[in-house]
């Protein structure tokens, strides 16, 4: 006997919701995603990408977002000085959304956010000053690429949409990468079928040290495999690996390892291999995190990813504990310490501190502890460092929603917050990175 199916019922039209009316509004306030933000005569906020505070507008409410609604400009009544964007795609991209910003306003905004997000746990802390970036600093970045019957469109994604803005570069992005992305497009139209999509990851480790890692589901011929070879001989990539949905990436063009330097040590980057967006910002987290770890001995980098911290210190005479729940990245960490002879001053593990964090009572021994987690932060693992005597704790944050969230946890446990700096790893965008030091009384 078969079912009907479920659903709405025979001839019955799902009905659109009602446009609301466009109304006159003033921008009060750059929001959390860097959109102007506004209150609706009824006072529902509204989410205005490109306006800044003190901009008079007649806005045309959308959707919903959040707790609010998008909108968008229909006419400007009054707007404020803004600062010209440096990119043909201003407006279009989904990125770089602060561009229009005045510089001081800038700066102040992004300190700012990283209060804001402490504030909402109860914190009311002044902040180091903000450590800025250049602008042409990016060593990773990944580009959408769409191929339609007019050919391949390289970009990145518009804004709160699956759409891809097709550009001719990126002012974003360090030399050795801007330079590849018309041979990319050009490679687009030999390897990849119409229609069909593809992610394409790009690392710079070293000037002489490009990895290309091609995301599509599209299927390989020897012929492209061929092309693909040439494409990374032509154009001195060290790696160029092919990776299907939930699939390892392939290697296809091995031609040397790619070395990623810290100091003088060398490590040789596994496919997708994590490093810090920018030199100069892998540099600065390691002043910041070095200045809180001061004279301890003994050190647990936890998600230590390839190293970044633990090379630092090792190298410094310290004792390193690396944990990390990618293997291939120990792996690497393993064979670049033996290779300098830190081999005894490294200890390693492979671990997944969100599903099993590292107890209290196994941190005895430790003079600081530095976590670096993925954006949704160490929840658990911060629940047993406030039940710990670690003398010192750094933690470091892509995410100040889940970086203060973390530090209530730490400091309901006793620590105290000595200082918070906030870095500015990705110039012109809403996100921000911070470094917290922290301390406890003996």
């Amino acid at each position: 006997m078969s079912r009907k199916p479920r659903g709405r019922k025979r001839g019955h039209k799902t009905r659109p919701a009602p446009v609301r009316a466009s109304e006159n509004v003033v921008i009060t306030k750059i929001a959390q995603q860097g959109d102007g933000e506004a209150l609706l005569a009824d006072g529902t906020r509204v989410f205005v990408p490109l306006t800044l505070p003190g901009d008079e507008i007649s806005v045309q409410p959308g959707g919903k977002r959040g707790d609010g609604l998008t909108g968008s400009v229909l006419e400007y009544q009054k707007q404020q000085p803004r600062s010209e964007p440096i990119c043909g795609v201003y407006g279009k991209c989904g990125g770089c959304q602060l561009q229009h910003l005045p510089a001081e306003d800038y700066t102040a905004w992004k300190i700012q956010y990283v209060k804001t997000a402490l504030s909402r746990h109860g914190f009311d802390l002044e902040l180091r000053p903000l450590r800025q970036m250049q602008i042409a600093s990016r060593r990773r970045a990944t580009l959408a690429l769409v191929m339609t019957q007019d050919g391949p469109v390289l970009g990145y994604n518009e804004a709160y949409a699956d759409r891809i803005v097709g550009m001719d570069g990126c002012p974003l992005l360090v030399e050795p990468l801007a330079k590849l992305w018309a041979p990319l497009r050009e490679l687009a139209k030999v390897i990849l079928p119409t229609p069909s999509r593809a992610d394409i990851a790009m690392t710079a480790a070293n000037e002489d040290a490009l990895e290309i890692v091609i995301i599509s589901d599209a299927e390989l011929d020897l012929e492209k495999r061929e092309t693909l070879a040439q494409f990374a001989e032509t154009h001195d990539i060290a790696r160029l690996a092919w990776q299907r949905s939930r699939q390892s990436p392939e290697p296809i063009s091995a031609r040397r390892d790619v070395v990623l330097n810290f100091g003088d040590v060398q490590i040789a980057l596994p496919i997708g291999g994590f490093l810090q967006p920018s030199r100069v910002g892998q540099e600065t987290l390691q002043e910041l995190v070095s200045e809180g770890v001061g004279d301890a001995r003994r050190v647990a980098d936890l998600y230590c990813g390839v190293g970044t911290f633990t090379f630092h210190f090792a190298r410094m005479g310290k004792h390193v504990l690396a944990v990390d729940d990618h293997a291939d990245q120990i792996v690497a960490l393993n064979r670049a310490a033996g290779r300098h002879d830190l081999g005894g001053r490294i200890e390693t593990k492979v671990r997944d501190l969100k599903e099993s964090p590292i107890f209290s009572t196994d941190l005895v021994g430790l003079d600081a502890v530095i976590f670096d987690p993925p954006r949704a932060g160490a929840r658990g693992q911060a629940e047993y460092l406030a039940d710990s005597v670690v003398p010192k704790i750094i933690a470091v944050s892509c995410n100040p929603a889940t970086l203060a969230r973390d530090l209530r946890i730490l400091v309901d446990g006793g620590y105290t917050i000595d200082h918070i700096t906030p870095v500015d790893q990705f110039p012109m965008t809403y996100h921000v990175e911070a470094v917290a030091v922290l301390s406890r009384s003996s």
